[in-house]
């Protein structure tokens, strides 16, 4: 049995391949950046790679690109990164205290809470995708991340299905966790990310935020 490029098998292995590979390299460059510092970098690089592949751009060293990727999002992405964690921690910290209080104060201040967690979510689901995409500053990837989701919010909602969906499977299957966890959910949000510029393109829709291509500074190739 002979098994043509074009066929549907064999995209499908090719994919397989792929994000099974991209995840190892996560894995390792999380390592080598001492875990703490190394996460966030690692995870950017898996977003700028998957924009690559999703754009049908093959023609590159996966883990020369990947390595460019990390070097030149490490500052900002530990950044983000650090933004994300505090936020996270104040907010578990505030609806830990909101049980002590009662009456309009409780409701007010869950009310607060709930709203600042579920844009978060949004900024965590769009802003990595963002940061390869276009250059901004940092407050501008959060900003142009927040206008994004509330922009599109049946969009956002089924990409956070499908995450949750991805997340379940590898719960119920563990051994796919190792291979495909980082690169399958960077995939998603990355798909989504794009499709969100194809849909303003599409109508027309000013950007949020101007947004300067990364292709235009020759980021991930030295120039």
């Amino acid at each position: 049995m002979q098994f043509h490029t074009t066929s549907g098998i064999f995209r499908l292995c090719d994919w397989i391949y792929r994000l099974a590979y991209l995840n190892i390299l996560a894995f390792i460059f999380t390592i080598i950046g001492g875990i703490i510092v190394g996460i966030f970098p690692a995870i950017t690089a898996m977003f700028a790679i998957n924009k690559k592949w999703i754009d049908r751009e093959d023609d590159f060293v996966v883990w020369k690109e990947y390595w460019g990727a990390y070097k030149q999002y490490f500052i900002q992405s530990n950044i983000i990164g650090s933004f994300v964690l505090l936020s996270g921690i104040a907010l578990y910290i505030d609806f830990s205290l909101v049980q002590n209080f009662s009456g309009f104060i409780y409701y007010v201040i869950l009310s607060s809470s709930a709203t600042v967690f579920i844009l978060g979510i949004v900024v965590l689901l769009y802003v990595f995708g963002l940061l390869v995409s276009a250059k901004r500053k940092i407050y501008q990837q959060i900003k142009a991340a927040i206008q994004i989701g509330t922009l599109f919010p049946l969009q956002t909602f089924w990409m956070l299905m499908t995450i949750w969906g991805f997340l379940f499977v590898c719960l119920v299957i563990p051994g796919l966790s190792f291979l495909f966890l980082g690169s399958g959910l960077s995939f998603i949000a990355m798909y989504f990310t794009q499709l969100a510029f194809k849909r303003m393109k599409k109508y027309q829709i000013k950007e949020p935020i101007r947004i300067q291509p990364i292709e235009e500074r020759g980021v991930l190739h030295g120039k």
